[in-house]
């Protein structure tokens, strides 16, 4: 056997403090990607805009497609209906109109009651014009009303109607509609 001859060095305890930090900083790390909670596929990007991100159109994917808003003429008859139910549940309705002449929301909740309704109609002209109207109203159901256009002559107008239950002491069901035409 030969015998070690040579310069046994020490280990400066700096290089020691350093190697110490490097391998917590490793173990922290891996322990956070390994045992993090939650897959983020399931949410949406924060930093992605409006329709963009809608992972439900790629291969392999196991979302259901987003609804798209439907497309009506101006005497179409019925353009969108939503329902829901709970305490205090809410429905929103929504939808494109070309050429519209009159814009109607249909309301209706289980057991009847007070709701509160809010409507958005941006409107857009031929010459490029855009005018936004919004209201919002109480009203006891069942209850239509007619809601009107902000600018005369449009080209198209894009609508959203929402219906909140006001009763919390109990659950029940809404109903809202938007309607094209009379």
């Amino acid at each position: 056997m030969k015998k070690l001859v040579g310069k046994v060095t020490s280990i400066k305890p700096l290089y020691l403090g350093i190697a110490g930090v490097v391998a917590l900083l490793l173990l922290v790390g891996g322990g956070v990607l390994i045992f993090a909670g939650g897959d983020d596929a399931d949410q949406p990007d924060p930093l992605l805009g409006f329709a963009e991100g809608d992972a439900s159109g790629l291969p392999g994917s196991k979302r259901n497609p987003q609804k798209q808003a439907p497309v009506v003429s101006g005497n179409g008859g019925l353009l969108d209906e939503a329902r829901r139910e709970g305490r205090l549940a809410v429905a929103q309705a929504r939808g494109t109109i070309t050429n519209p002449t009159v814009v109607r929301i249909r309301v209706n909740a289980t057991p009847k009651q007070t709701v509160r309704v809010n409507w958005q109609l941006g409107c857009f002209t031929k010459d490029r014009q855009a005018r936004i109207g919004r209201d919002e109203y109480r009203t006891r159901t069942p209850d239509s009303r007619g809601i009107s256009l902000p600018v005369r002559g449009a080209k198209s107008c894009i609508v959203t109607a929402s219906a909140q239950l006001t009763r919390s002491d109990r659950s029940g069901r809404i109903k809202v509609a938007v309607l094209a035409g009379g």
